[in-house]
């Protein structure tokens, strides 16, 4: 029965929720924006965007801490196949992608946003990730002594983009997203005005903390 359910809710949604975005959830955060930066994070089953925020090199956080869109759980990915899935804002304004985040929609995968609270001043590395895709092919061979069923698998590979690093500004707003597709990803960083309006943020090489 469950089953029957779901495979209905999925048939409805592949057409309702392809044409709309996700529903956005506002929720708080604690925020000082003398000395934290805001980030909006694009995702969504099969694509996802990850970030390393905060790595301080002088210390032992000089890995930073992930934070994962798209990719974070089973959970989330399920919520973006069967279209139920919500986006979450902290009040970083609407750009014309998160306005038009409907674009990104695919069967079996709504997209949809995360907003955190990042630390200022210290490198973020960014990375943008395709997941493989696996398909089964099903036809009938006729051969000498009959008619055969014939089971095909084949997988086409997924990708990760370069890893970008650079520094958000104190009481700044940024998004991050991925373009491409599975044979070519690539991430974008942008800084966002207070408008709504944004600016391409140029990324450096990784930054990665030298051994002690």
């Amino acid at each position: 029965m469950m089953k029957k359910l779901l495979m209905i809710s999925m048939a409805l949604c592949l057409t309702a929720c392809s044409s709309t975005n996700a529903p956005i959830e506002q929720i708080s955060a604690q925020y000082n924006p003398k000395t934290q930066a805001r980030i909006r994070l694009y995702g969504q089953n099969g694509h996802s965007s990850t970030i390393h925020y905060g790595i301080d090199c002088r210390n032992t956080n000089n890995k930073g801490v992930e934070f994962n869109v798209g990719g974070a759980s089973i959970g989330q990915a399920f919520s973006s196949l069967i279209g139920t899935v919500k986006s979450q804002s902290i009040g970083i304004p609407e750009t014309e992608i998160s306005r038009n985040i409907r674009s990104q929609n695919k069967a079996g995968s709504r997209a949809f946003f995360q907003e955190i609270v990042i630390t200022a001043g210290l490198p973020v590395n960014a990375q943008s990730n395709v997941a493989s895709l696996s398909t089964n092919h099903t036809f009938y061979e006729h051969r000498a002594d009959g008619l055969y069923k014939v089971n095909q698998r084949s997988t086409t590979p997924g990708c990760s983009s370069h890893i970008g690093s650079f520094i958000p500004q104190a009481g700044q707003d940024y998004e991050i997203i991925g373009n491409g597709s599975r044979s070519a990803c690539a991430v974008a960083v942008y800084q966002i005005a207070k408008n709504g309006d944004i600016t391409p943020v140029a990324l450096n090489e990784k930054t990665v903390c030298s051994q002690k």
